[in-house]
Order: structure tokens, then C-alpha cells, then sequence
């Protein structure tokens, strides 16, 4: 995985793929299989952080088992995707995420957002929680030039609105495909690139069928390219060829694409939601946008696409800088104090603005 870093498998549910929904019935294997690397082996471990709920409990019972500190990262609260309407994974999460507050976990939230809504909705106190937020790979994603992979595209000179993400309704693809169709006419054709599949979490049967007919009954079907997932470096070059990336989500804890994409040196539209607030700086990086009017993501798009030249050089250089103030380096350091280790840099507590 890294230096000073390993990921070890261990035997827990059967030796398949499962759907999520069965995940939970992995948990009791998970526990027993961690516990018994844990007691063969040599080292001297300092503290347990369990991520998602669905090592939470794993988490709790190897901390108290074996004397460590506690820490948790939850990925997204159900508490807070309640709200927009999007629970797919039942009570048995809430119930499990709201334990971990209780149990005095040591709350390593990815924003601000989160960490509020950790003291807020679930009653963790405001000095059980730490804002650690996720780095990028500032080598992998970095502005490179896209020229061969938009020949290869045919995409010529046309402006290119990217969606990068699950293929669900909590992301909100189909208030993108609206807001395109609302695009005004430019002089030159804007084509549309969602890359990402449905995935098991929250998704319809047939949701890219479904986006793909939404595209068809809006005009749009000849400016609309699906492409799948995409391995790392072609997402990479996705983002440089990209004039905006575009993430109406309902809600997002952190918005990873947002991140990478200013990596890249690409401005992005984004719901004012969530994490996004901290990583877009709105009208400097891209645009944030309230509410859920694919009209009022209509205007923010057009105002990247149709800038000026040298509006649009301002702006995807603030956005660069901005992602570089996301750096994995930076997130190290403000967990290794929380792990009982001296951060080099001593930059714990420090949180981007």
C-alpha cells in the first residue's frame, strides 16, 4: 500500500462477491479474524480507527479487548442522507453509528460539515470529534494535456461538462441532464461525459438505461457520452479535458472529485452541500449552488464555459492551489497526535479555510 503501511485480508463471510446488503452478516468473521491477527502477531499496536459502520462495532470491541484508543471515521452519516431522502441501509446503521458516539469513540470526521452534524444530530461532544480531511494524490491528478484524448473522443472544439461518480439518484445525474438542456447556445456544441457506473448503494435497476432515455427526451442524446468507471490515470486526463466538472449531489460528506478535479486545474459547479462548501471556493475555484434548480446550475455552468480566456486561466489556477491545501501529507499529520505520535510538520488542529 505504502511505506510504514499494509492491508492484510482476512477470512470473513464466503469466498465470493457479496452484495452490500449482506456485508453485516460478514461483521462477526471480520471481528474474529482481526482479533486473531492482532494475538499472533509481534507488533505493538497503538490505537484502533475503524472505518464506515460497518467495523464499527469491530472497532469498539478490539479497542476494549486490547486497551487501545478508539478512533472512527464514518464516510457519510445516515442520520444526515435521512434527511435528503436516501436510507437504503436500514435502522441497524443509524442504530450503529449513534453507538459509537455514545461509546466515546474518538470522532475523525472529513469536514467541518460532518463534524457538526456529529454534535448536532447524534449528540457527540464538540471534544470527541477532529476534522481530518482526505488528501489527494497531487501526482496522479495534476494539469497535463488532454489533446489525444479528446481526438480520440471526437470531441473537437466543444466544450465538455464532466459528471464523475455512482450512476444513483443521491448524486444527482438527472438535475445535470437538465441543466444541460438549458444550456444556452454558445456558437459551439457542449457535450456532456458522465463517467461512473450504478452502483449497489442507493442506485435503481437499469439507472443508466434510465439517464440514457432522460437524454433522448431532452435533445440531448448526440451530446451525451457514457463512459463507465475508469481506472485512475484515465480519469486523471477526464478531468484535464474537462472545461467543468459538475456535482449537483444531495448530499456529500467530503466530494473526493471535486478535490481531484482541481488537482487538475479544472473549476468545478457543486451543491452547496456537505464537504463541498470547504473544497470549492465559490466564484474563485467553480460555483456552489443552492438548492436543486437544474436552471441555477444551467447559469453557473455557463458562466465557466462562456469566461473569458483569462478568467478562465485565473480560475483553474486558484483551483490547483486550492487542491494543494488537500494534500494526504496534511491529513497524516493531524492524525498521527490523535495515534499518540508527534506530527513532523505539527501542523494538528490546522484545518483548510
Amino acid at each position: 500500500m505504502g511505506p510504514r503501511s499494509r492491508i492484510i485480508a482476512v477470512d470473513a463471510g464466503p469466498p465470493r462477491t457479496l452484495p452490500k446488503h449482506q456485508l453485516p452478516a460478514t461483521r462477526d468473521g471480520y471481528l474474529h479474524g482481526v482479533r486473531a491477527f492482532i494475538r499472533q502477531s509481534p507488533r505493538r499496536y497503538l490505537a484502533v480507527h475503524s472505518h464506515y459502520w460497518l467495523s464499527a462495532e469491530a472497532g469498539f470491541a478490539l479497542a476494549e479487548e486490547f486497551e487501545l484508543p478508539w478512533l472512527h471515521t464514518a464516510h457519510t452519516l445516515a442520520a444526515v442522507k435521512a434527511e435528503f431522502g436516501f436510507g437504503g441501509d436500514g435502522p441497524e446503521r443509524l442504530v450503529t453509528e449513534r453507538r459509537a458516539v455514545a461509546a466515546g469513540a474518538r470522532l475523525v470526521a472529513n469536514t467541518r460539515a460532518e463534524a457538526q452534524a456529529l454534535i448536532g444530530v447524534y449528540g457527540a461532544h464538540p471534544n470527541q470529534c477532529v476534522v481530518a480531511p482526505p488528501g489527494v494524490d497531487l501526482v496522479q491528478f495534476q494539469p497535463r494535456d488532454p489533446g489525444r484524448l479528446r481526438d480520440r473522443l471526437g470531441l473537437g472544439a466543444a466544450k465538455v461538462v464532466l459528471f464523475a461518480g455512482r450512476l444513483e439518484p443521491l448524486k444527482g445525474p438527472d438535475t445535470l441532464l437538465d441543466a444541460m438542456a438549458l444550456l444556452p447556445a454558445n456558437g459551439s456544441p457542449t457535450h456532456l461525459l458522465f463517467v461512473g457506473e450504478a452502483s449497489s448503494e442507493g442506485a435503481r435497476v437499469g439507472q443508466r438505461r434510465e439517464l440514457q432515455e432522460r437524454a433522448r427526451s431532452l435533445g440531448l442524446a448526440d451530446r451525451v457520452m457514457f463512459l463507465g468507471a475508469q481506472p485512475q490515470d484515465r480519469l486523471a486526463m477526464l478531468y484535464c479535458l474537462a472545461d467543468v466538472v459538475v456535482m449537483p449531489s444531495h448530499t456529500e460528506s467530503f466530494g473526493l472529485v471535486a478535490l481531484e478535479a482541481q488537482a487538475c486545474g479544472t473549476p468545478v459547479v457543486a451543491a452547496a452541500v456537505g464537504g463541498l462548501r470547504d473544497i470549492v471556493a465559490d466564484s474563485r475555484t467553480g460555483y456552489l449552488v443552492e438548492g436543486r434548480d437544474p436552471r441555477a446550475y444551467a447559469d453557473a455552468i455557463a458562466k465557466v464555459i462562456g469566461a473569458s480566456r483569462s478568467s478562465v486561466k485565473e480560475m483553474r489556477k486558484a483551483a490547483w492551489l486550492r487542491a494543494q491545501r488537500f494534500s494526504w501529507e496534511r491529513t497524516v499529520d493531524v492524525l498521527l497526535p490523535e495515534y499518540g505520535i508527534a506530527a513532523p510538520l505539527a501542523m494538528a488542529g490546522c484545518q483548510p479555510g
